[in-house]
């Protein structure tokens, strides 16, 4: 016996010595991705991806942000990554981009980068279709590293594009973040280093100070490339050894310095109030040192954290309809924060005058939590939720996007953390999720839920700043709150999670119905399946993805066809039912039934339409189609579900946002739908129109008869093995034959010439806001017409209001075309200022307009739109997304479906003489609105 126990033993010490050696290990580098390091210093990251045939993504990563600019550079790290657009040895002034745009890139969509405290990134995906581009690609990357310009005339320029960018910031979210963000750094370093700069070093920085920053800090021990696409590896590395070898770094380098945040064990406190916060919220902040994700240790860490993240956002959830009447809303969770801190981050959103009621009831919970832990139950359901989820992303790991391995990569060379793949990741999940117990939940818990480096911080409007306690009085509230609860016995919720588990999703499968009809569209490989019930089905298989499914189905009605007595009542029921639940299920015990499986749907009432979205996996298609079922079928009416929704809305109307952009917002949908009373804001006394018996019947009555709605099904499945699943669930929909149509409510964008200008807020910052609509005749050709004019507004806009005025940031150019009830279009033209440029840069906009009206569009305008549609195109029809929009909207609007199958031809014949006809027509200045926020106090000046 002693002998047997002995064996015993030395067999579990060996086990344990084992396990602690593998978790000692470091992970893997992703086998698929080629890493290396030239003589000089420079990093590469090569990878061949598929999923888009004829197409790379290339990024230059450095380390070189805000965190190294001295007191004259602050805002330079930023002001360079504008000036790489400005200006190369190979792209001198703005021909980078023109030469970009012109093979189908878009600035800003595509073309990027941004500038954080500890980085600038730039990112270039780029068709290939021509072998020249990628040869290009590669140089425009090199350019970026090493031989930017910096022509004085161009700094001077970009200015102020970079000064408008930072007037657009400004607002009650920049005041409040200018006195939070000190504290949640402890005043280090990153507090001063705030990457937008200062006002006075944008206007008057010498060239040579930036150019001293980029020679000191763009060099290639501090860089990196990063190509993923439709390469051929070795060739690739055999063409960055070529181009970047001989980037020199000066002769005696300054050392990258590391700055921290220290963790000193003190706690802060802060109350701020502002006249534009929305709402009352408290944030409470606990930072812990950081954790490097290097080894197998570290993954496991790294597990615990995301179940202790999903069993926390789980129970907050279960808690939520009973501490409706606390406050509005909560949330909480471990994360990285930056640089070398971490922390665990709680927040509440108060109702009005009741932010200890609302602190009481979050508090309580935190401390349960962190005395009583976790159930057995609780973590379980995270497992399976954790375990599948990370199943369904390994099992589309051959079509994951280049951008998403991209990102991976660029936290690889900024942190070191460790990129193992996805592959990997899911076989460490499956190994290591077993050995985690709930001991090592509740003890993160212990761990991070502590009372030392904590920060509080309040935010309210001013007028609740008599009734917001001090330091003092939320210390007291710490202590008080921090209450021992019994919590629900382990062996309570197993069996309710065991009786749950055997619980039917519908306890009497449903009679199938039977297909009376099916019709193919070969040239789209569709197929239209017609139940008896009327049902009809749209059925678009694909491999765009591996195991994933999206549908969505539709009827006319909506809620155009109730009073406006009944709109608030008719907009909000079906979310209403979603608070309820479904068949023997309510909302809670649903979530619960669905956990571990890849399947969502929600029901939806819009305007015009009613309908279901939903998707999954075909593993849980039918999980998916019963659902739907019930929704259709078996709506449950939640008293206390309704309760509870409505106490939280009354609680969020009871503090009106009253900033600028909100009223500004509020005029403006106010002009556009001409006053009309269902496109204004909610108030409290819609509220209290919304009556839940109203809400059941009219839910019931937009879905108690299937026969005039259409289902559009997209994704990885076989539509003949799937067929009977439709049968059982979608064929015995319930069917009375009805006919309907959605009402015109007459909601439309007024005729003739309006002007409104709304007086609000202190910043001295303007939005302007132009319209130009009217009717048309709709059809695909025109459709083009209209794209083509709206990228012609974006490349004209941005070249006069950005480049030569150097008067905005970024002006936005919009296109809304409708085909129901009635066909129209309206561009919209936005941009934000100075409110002394208000009238100089709209009359700017006019005289474009009128210039183009006159001369017409250039023609390597229309060469890239041309270009850019292709490869937009091209890339669409490679997703499920597209398919399934395209679809719904063309079934929904009773159009041909194989009219896409004509978009290439369109595009090609579309001519400059037809688009100066068309911009003549659609930009006649007939229909114009223009809406002016400015500054109180302010006029503008003519």
């Amino acid at each position: 016996m002693k002998s047997y126990i002995k064996k015993i033993s030395v067999t579990i010490g060996l086990f344990l010595l084992t396990f602690s050696q593998l978790l000692a290990q470091e992970l893997p580098l992703n086998p698929e991705v080629t890493r290396g390091k030239l003589p000089n210093g420079f990093t590469y990251y090569v990878q061949k991806n598929t999923t888009q045939k004829k197409r790379v993504t290339l990024y230059l990563v450095n380390k070189v942000g805000s965190i190294l600019e001295t007191e004259e550079q602050r805002g330079l790290a930023h002001f360079m990554e504008h000036m790489s657009f400005n200006g190369s040895t190979h792209f001198p002034g703005a021909t980078l981009v023109d030469f970009l745009e012109k093979a189908g890139v878009r600035f800003g969509a595509d073309l990027n980068a941004y500038t954080s405290f500890d980085e600038t990134v730039y990112q270039l995906p780029i068709p290939i279709d021509k072998p020249e581009m990628l040869n290009s690609g590669l140089q425009v990357i090199r350019d970026w590293a090493a031989e930017a310009t910096l022509d004085p005339k161009e700094i001077d320029k970009e200015r102020g594009v970079v000064l408008e960018e930072k007037r657009l910031r400004n607002g009650a979210q920049q005041r409040i973040q200018q006195q939070t963000f000190p504290y949640m750094v402890n005043h280090s370093r990153y507090a001063d280093r705030e990457p937008i700069g200062t006002e006075a070093v944008l206007r008057n920085f010498k060239p040579e100070t930036i150019r001293s920053f980029y020679k000191d800090w763009y060099r290639p021990d501090l860089q990196a490339i990063i190509v993923i696409g439709d390469v051929d590896v070795k060739d690739m590395v055999q063409r960055i050894h070529k181009l970047f070898s001989d980037l020199k770094s000066p002769a005696v380098p300054k050392p990258r310095p590391e700055y921290a945040i220290e963790l000193n064990g003190k706690n802060q406190f802060l109350v701020i109030t502002d006249k534009e916060a929305q709402g009352t919220m408290m944030q409470i902040m606990i930072k812990h040192p950081h954790k490097k994700l290097l080894t197998h240790a570290d993954y496991m860490d790294y597990i615990k954290m995301n179940l202790f993240n999903q069993v926390l956002a789980a129970r907050f959830q279960s808690v939520s309809q009973k501490n409706a009447s606390r406050y509005i809303g909560v949330s909480a969770g471990l994360a990285p924060f930056m640089a070398n801190v971490d922390a665990f981050t709680a927040n509440l959103s108060a109702r009005p005058g009741e932010l200890e009621k609302g602190f009481a009831g979050f508090w309580t919970e935190i401390s349960k939590i962190k005395d009583q832990g976790f159930t057995a139950a609780e973590l379980d359901l995270a497992k399976m939720q954790y375990l599948n989820s990370m199943q369904a992303m390994a099992s589309e790991g051959d079509k994951k996007q280049s951008a998403q391995y991209a990102q991976e990569y660029v936290r690889h060379f900024l942190s070191g953390n460790a990129i193992p793949g996805i592959a990997k990741e899911a076989e460490l999940t499956e190994a290591y999720l077993p050995t985690i117990s709930l001991g090592h939940i509740n003890q993160m818990a212990k761990r991070y839920i502590s009372e030392v480096n904590r920060d509080v911080i309040i935010i309210a409007p001013e007028t609740a700043k008599a009734g917001l306690p001090d330091e003092h009085q939320v210390n007291e509230w710490f202590a008080k709150y921090r209450t021992a609860v019994t919590p629900v016995a382990n062996a309570t919720q197993e069996k309710a999670a065991l009786a749950l588990a055997k619980m039917p999703m519908i306890a009497v499968p449903p009679v199938k119905g039977k297909v009376v009809s099916s019709t193919k569209i070969n040239e789209l490989n569709l197929t239209e399946l017609k139940f008896n019930n009327g049902v009809r089905v749209i059925l678009k298989p694909t491999t765009f993805k591996n195991d994933e499914i999206s549908f969505t189905a539709f009827s006319p009605g909506g809620t155009s066809i109730y009073s406006d007595n009944d709109f608030q009542t008719a907009t909000n029921a079906a979310s209403l039912i979603v608070e309820g639940g479904i068949g023997d299920f309510n909302a809670e015990t649903l979530r619960q039934k669905l956990n571990g499986k890849q399947a969502a749907v929600n029901p939806f009432i819009g305007e015009r339409i009613e309908g279901i979205s939903g998707y999954s996996n075909l593993k849980d298609l039918e999980t998916a189609l019963q659902l739907t079922y019930l929704y259709f079928t078996e709506p449950r009416k939640d008293t206390a579900a309704f309760n509870a929704t409505i106490s939280r809305a009354r609680a969020t109307l009871a503090n009106p946002v009253n900033t600028p952009e909100k009223l500004f917002s509020d005029t403006l949908n106010a002009v556009l739908s001409n006053y009309h009373l269902r496109r204004k804001s909610a108030e409290l006394a819609d509220l209290e129109k919304v009556n839940l018996d109203r809400a059941f019947e009219i839910y019931k009555e937009r879905f108690k008869d299937a026969s005039d709605f259409t289902f559009v099904i997209v994704g990885n499945f076989d539509p003949v093995k799937i067929r009977p699943l439709l049968e059982q669930y979608l064929g015995s929909l319930p069917a009375t034959g009805r006919k309907e149509s959605a009402k015109d409510l007459g909601i439309q964008i007024p005729s003739g010439i309006i002007k409104k200008t709304v007086y609000s807020g202190a910043e001295d910052k303007a939005t302007v806001q132009l319209i130009i609509s009217g009717n048309y005749e709709y059809s695909d050709a025109h459709n083009l017409q209209l794209q083509a004019i709206k990228q012609v507004l974006e490349l004209r806009m941005l070249e006069r209001l950005r480049e030569k005025e150097g008067g905005v940031y970024s002006p936005s150019i919009s296109l809304n075309v409708s085909h129901s009830p009635r066909t129209r279009y309206a561009f919209g033209i936005s941009f934000g200022c100075s409110p002394a440029n208000v009238e100089m840069l709209i009359a700017a906009v006019w005289e474009e307009i009128a210039k183009i009206k006159a001369e017409g569009a250039l023609p390597e305008d229309l060469a890239k739109f041309i270009a850019e549609k292709k490869v937009g195109l091209k890339n669409s029809l490679e997703t499920n997304g597209f398919w399934l929009n395209y679809l719904s909207n063309q079934y929904q609007e009773q159009l041909d479906p194989k009219e896409i199958l004509n978009y290439n031809k369109n595009l090609e014949d579309l001519n400059s003489a037809q688009l100066k006809t068309a911009i003549n027509t659609y930009l006649d200045g007939k229909n114009y609105i223009r809406v002016v926020l400015m500054p109180e106090g302010q006029q503008l000046i003519k």
